[in-house]
């Protein structure tokens, strides 16, 4: 009898590695609890225990698991390696290729299904005509349901303001992506989340020289923001002794001063919203070397 390293993999039904599921470890009852530990980025999470028989359980929004499921530990040389499979929430898409379907789930406080939360829609355009149909801008009514599941089907590229029952101060002004479906919470809170760069980095110039360079910058939702992302984004270099770089409207330019190397860096400048995990923005920094 010993103490024996466990790992446990979890992957949803699309064979995707799941982070951030809680495990939690008991007696094969249910009735006493040992320990519990949280799946990193590649689903996985460790344990060491003692060579006997355990049960799991598992704990994610949104996503359903078989529960409890026993295992037992065996000693070296025995590997102990334990796959487990969840039912994740799969976004809803919408087939009309002009709308983008908008769901996801809603929590409280504490964590539980935010019941029956209301949502209003104001779309912020004219009466418009969308392939012979006619666009009148009226309120839109959603509410979420009793596992606190909401989703709604909003026009690809539009931009509406929401309102959300207990913060109607805070009014949301959203961009719909252009896609099939988009989480709703990433459309409500939207933060940059991505970009990407034409030409792509890293990149080399001579002291002296010039580079313009055209990113494209998504937000969290998915939608693409307009140019630079004036606003949303800072631009910065992490050395101004050596190279700088000013920001036009679709366009940034790079100034190599002097030989070395530095980084092109974005900050979001909306530090309001709080995401956990807190992601940095993809595709970035990127490399500048200056001969």
């Amino acid at each position: 009898m010993s103490y024996e390293p466990v790992d446990v993999y979890i992957k949803d039904q699309l064979g995707r590695e799941m982070a951030n599921v809680v495990v939690k470890i008991f007696n094969p009852t249910g009735s006493v609890a040992y320990t519990q530990g949280t799946t990193d980025a590649e689903g996985k999470v460790s344990f060491l225990l003692y060579t006997q028989q355990y049960s799991m359980r598992f704990y994610k929004f949104s996503s359903i698991f078989t529960q409890p499921q026993l295992f037992t530990v065996l000693e070296a040389p025995e590997i102990n390696a334990f796959n487990v499979t969840a039912e994740a929430f799969v976004p809803p898409a919408s087939t009309d290729g002009r709308l983008c379907r908008c769901s996801g789930y809603f929590r409280n406080p504490d964590g539980s299904p935010q019941k029956y939360l209301d949502m209003h829609f104001y779309p912020e355009f004219s009466p418009i005509v969308l392939e012979g149909s006619a666009v009148t801008p009226r309120k839109m009514l959603l509410r979420t349901d009793d596992k606190g599941y909401a989703q709604i089907d909003l026009i690809r590229g539009g931009c509406y303001r929401v309102t959300i029952e207990g913060l109607e101060q805070e009014e949301r002004y959203i961009r719909v992506p252009d896609l099939s479906s988009a989480n709703l919470p990433d459309v409500l809170y939207a933060v940059v989340d991505r970009i990407t760069f034409d030409p792509a980095g890293p990149w080399t110039l001579a002291a002296g020289a010039e580079l313009e360079i055209t990113p494209t910058v998504y937000d969290s939702g998915g939608a693409v923001l307009h140019g630079t992302g004036q606003g949303d984004v800072d631009w910065t270099v992490s050395n101004t002794d050596l190279a700088n770089v000013s920001t036009g409207e679709f366009k940034l330019t790079l100034r190599a001063v002097a030989a070395g190397s530095v980084e092109l860096k974005a900050t979001r400048r909306d530090q309001s919203i709080i995401r956990i995990p807190d992601e940095p923005i993809e595709g970035q920094p990127v490399a500048l070397t200056i001969t």
